[in-house]
């Protein structure tokens, strides 16, 4: 008994030995996980980061352990100086301590899903559509048209059909004419009209062509300042500083009025469509003498020419029966006109004077055919033709840019200047150079025959067309041709406008690039030796080296399959590249065809103190010159912006706010003003807004990176950072990068961009809302294109993609074009003094 109680004994003994074996490995293994915890805190806490290299990746914006486990080897390879397999270590470290690369279930997603905060925008239907508000841990992406202040002068000339009727007239007139049949409402920061009947012309960049499109109203607000830009056409333009004009600056560009300088040149639509009413070719033609000489007291033409007598005599004979008096004067006839042919021709005409004529409606609405046979009447009366220039003159205003529209209307455009003489103001009306050759067909209708034009002249490109094809012509090795101006053009800067024979010129030089490559690319399948239109150093880009490719050069693609399919596929490469290079020169050739081109000679700030206006067309949003606008996305930012500080309870997040201003659309009192009248505490709600002005692409994803330091340090305190927002994303990515020759550098710049802002709103739990511009379509001096920019890497970084537009008295309407859980929809809201509201 006493042995076996011993030995029981001394089992309980060992036992209690390994017990308190078990509990030292656990409590060692416990030392040690904490121990590790301990050691990630920080960057110099993980294995082989000293504070030497803790700093070099913070220099590179590799300041967080988040930032470290998404970094590839290479990248903390070159920016520490280690070993990749030291680079892999610190990055798995990394991932296990901020808990990075593990898989979450579903069930457990949609919990964590379930804490996501939502802002709302104001308007209970917006936030219908968007499920809820803005939300965070996700990119809201608003593009379209918005905002007012881009207006014209009361004074801009306008056209428009109503029920296909054209009508001629001031911008101002047109508001003044609708507001008295349909009302006007208060809208923005003025009033709108409804014009559901009103039709405009507006260019399809696709086509190529003007189309007829409907208005859906006319706005109006008060200025006190505006740009006026004098172009070297004798044009005036008178726009608001913030209106986009399009100009030519290494290819087509938005530029705000109050940025255009002088030299810069401006863009128009060349052509614009005929109406189609046809009358009596004499019938036009008469009414051309008139306007050009006729006067009201007694009703009558007076003219010089025999010829033109003769004519006026016999028209009235056979068109109303009777034979005019003829009163002859110093060489000059008088041709007395009866009212049987007021009523029946002239109408209101037979009572205008020299300085209130007009182009008649009949004209306005006629086809080509009788549009020539008016202006041909006119030349014959008020006109002067040499073999160089054709002049017309008037007194009156509204004919002078009657004129202007119906020359348009050929596809010519003339230059305009003012003459004052013994106190009145001449208009005068010139066309010259190449242009001359389209008022052919005129002259033809002309009573009074003349000789032909001189050849030559100036021509209607621009020199900085010149120099954008010749950006794109230096991609290519084709042959010297010395005598020729285009090639002296594409080689060589010189400020001169060239011709339509120069731009065929150039367009061919492309066209034999294009087949030069289709030639080298069948080559490379058929010989080792092709002969390439460009040289073989190219492969350098392609990671060959120079011994390589000077081997290759001489001796041929090499033998070897894998190898030689490397050089074949590099230089496949560089084929579609330099191919895409000349379709897009081919493209801009083809639609330069189509515009005008105005060179600005003076740029001056006006004092105004007048309400501006605009009309808009939210179909294709712009119409033809010199009217329309491209509007931004400011307006719900800003809501946003003071909203996002309310409670949960009143849709807000009690958050801060992170404002990045690319175009300097950021208005501390608009937020003042909707912070006002919501009841909130105007500069409490400043005081939480903090704002930077990116001043370029860099600069703006800089103060992304600067933006994590403020979210940092609120992240403790009362009110934490919870909107970013990027006010807009595109549009220095959009002027720094342009032409398809920089398109992949852009997208890449711009994928690492949203990539640093999904980093934040996924990280720190923020709602990021960026606007973005839409596509330049150049269409005609102004407009609102409404194709976003930013391509594919945008449209899949966007969490949400709203498009706004303008719909009918007043309303805004949003449509959710992409979310990964929202169905598309459209909701209807408006803007007033609280900002966003149903």
């Amino acid at each position: 008994m006493a042995r076996k109680k011993k030995v029981e004994d001394e089992i309980k003994e060992l036992e209690e030995f390994e017990e308190l074996d078990d509990l030292e490995e656990l409590s060692i293994e416990a030392n040690k996980e904490a121990t590790k915890k301990k050691e990630i805190r920080s960057l110099e806490d993980l294995p082989g980061v000293g504070p030497a290299t803790a700093e070099k990746l913070r220099e590179a914006g590799y300041d967080s352990l988040e930032a470290i486990a998404v970094a590839s080897p290479l990248e903390l390879k070159e920016l520490a100086g280690i070993s990749e397999g030291a680079a892999l270590k610190i990055i798995q470290a990394a991932r296990e301590a901020a808990n990075i690369g593990t898989f979450m279930r579903a069930d457990e997603y949609l919990k964590k899903r379930a804490v996501v905060g939502k802002i709302t925008t104001g308007s209970k239907s917006l936030d219908k559509l968007l499920g809820g508000g803005i939300e965070t841990q996700a990119i809201s992406e608003v593009f379209g048209e918005f905002g007012s202040g881009k207006c014209f002068a009361k004074d801009t000339p306008i056209y428009y059909e109503n029920d296909t009727v054209v009508h001629f007239e001031s911008i101002e007139e047109m508001y003044t004419k609708y507001a008295l049949k349909n009302g006007e409402v208060p809208f923005d920061n003025g009033f709108a009209v409804p014009v559901d009947t009103v039709a405009v012309y507006a260019f399809d960049l696709d086509s190529g062509e003007v189309k007829r499109t409907k208005a859906s109203y006319i706005y109006r607000e008060k200025v006190s300042n505006l740009v006026e830009l004098k172009l070297s056409t004798g044009i005036n333009i008178k726009v608001t500083l913030p209106h986009p004009v399009l100009v030519f600056r290494d290819g087509f560009q938005w530029i705000k009025a109050g940025e255009i300088k002088r030299g810069d040149v401006l863009v128009g639509v060349r052509k614009v469509p005929a109406n189609s009413l046809t009358i009596d070719e004499d019938d036009a033609y008469f009414l051309g003498l008139f306007v050009a000489e006729g006067t009201a007291n007694p009703v009558s033409i007076t003219t010089g020419s025999e010829v033109i007598k003769d004519f006026i005599v016999e028209y009235l004979k056979s068109k109303d029966g009777y034979t005019p008096t003829v009163e002859t004067r110093r060489g000059l006839y008088r041709i007395l006109i009866r009212k049987s042919t007021v009523d029946r021709v002239l109408g209101n005409l037979a009572k205008s004077d020299a300085s209130t004529k007009e182009v008649p409606d009949v004209i306005l609405n006629g086809d080509e055919t009788t549009l020539m046979a008016f202006l041909a009447g006119y030349v014959d009366g008020d006109g002067y033709i040499s073999s160089s220039i054709v002049e017309l003159s008037t007194k009156s205003k509204k004919l002078a840019d009657g004129l202007v529209f119906l020359l348009k209307r050929l596809g010519i455009t003339p230059t305009v200047s003012e003459k004052l003489i013994e106190g009145k103001t001449y208009y005068r009306l010139y066309i010259t150079g190449e242009d001359r050759s389209l008022l052919e067909d005129v002259i033809k209708k002309s009573k009074i025959k003349v000789g032909g034009f001189n050849s030559g002249g100036i021509g209607r490109y621009p020199p900085q067309l010149a120099r954008y094809l010749g950006k794109l012509y230096s991609h290519f090795k084709l042959p010297k041709r010395e005598g020729e101006t285009a090639y002296h053009l594409l080689t060589r800067s010189k400020e001169v406008w060239f011709t339509e024979k120069t731009l065929e010129k150039i367009e061919e030089y492309f066209k034999k690039a294009l087949a030069e490559l289709e030639r080298a690319e069948k080559e490379l399948c058929n010989t080792d030796k092709p002969k390439l239109p460009f040289s073989w150093t190219v492969l350098k880009k392609y990671g060959f080296t120079e011994g390589q490719i000077k081997n290759y050069r001489y001796r041929g693609i090499p033998k070897d399959t894998e190898l030689r399919a490397k050089v074949i596929s590099a230089l496949k490469s560089e084929i579609q590249y330099l191919r895409e290079i000349a379709r897009h020169a081919l493209e801009v050739i083809s639609l330069a065809r189509k515009l005008s081109f105005y060179e600005v000679e003076s740029v001056s700030l006006v004092e105004y103190n007048d309400y501006v206006y605009d009309l808009v067309v939210p179909e294709v949003h712009n119409f033809v010159a010199p009217n329309g606008l491209i509007l931004h996305n400011t307006q719900l930012a800003h809501t946003l912006a003071v909203l996002v500080q309310k409670p949960p309870e009143e849709g807000g997040l009690n958050g801060s706010v992170i404002w990045i201003d690319t175009e300097n659309t950021f208005r501390p009192e608009r937020i003042k003003q909707i912070a006002e009248n919501r009841g909130m505490d105007p500069e409490e709600v400043l005081k939480n807004i903090y704002v930077a002005r990116a001043f370029n692409s860099n600069h703006q994803m800089l103060l992304v990176e600067k933006a994590e330091e403020i979210i940092k340090q609120k992240a403790a305190s009362d009110r934490p950072v919870k909107l970013l927002v990027v006010d807009s994303l595109t549009g220095h990515f959009r002027s720094e990068y342009v032409g398809r020759g920089t398109l992949a550098e852009r997208q890449q710049k711009l994928a690492k961009h949203l990539a640093d802002l999904h980093r934040l709103a996924n990280l720190y739990d923020i709602a990021v809302f960026v606007t973005n511009q839409v596509q330049a379509r150049p269409d005609a001096f102004f407009g609102d294109p409404t194709r976003p920019i930013g391509g594919h890497i945008l449209a899949h970084s966007a969490t949400v993609r709203v498009y706004l537009r303008k719909g009918k008295a007043g309303k805004r309407v949003a449509r959710l074009i992409d979310s990964p859980h929202l169905p598309e929809g459209e909701a209807a809201f408006r803007i007033t003094e609280k900002g966003i509201e149903d």
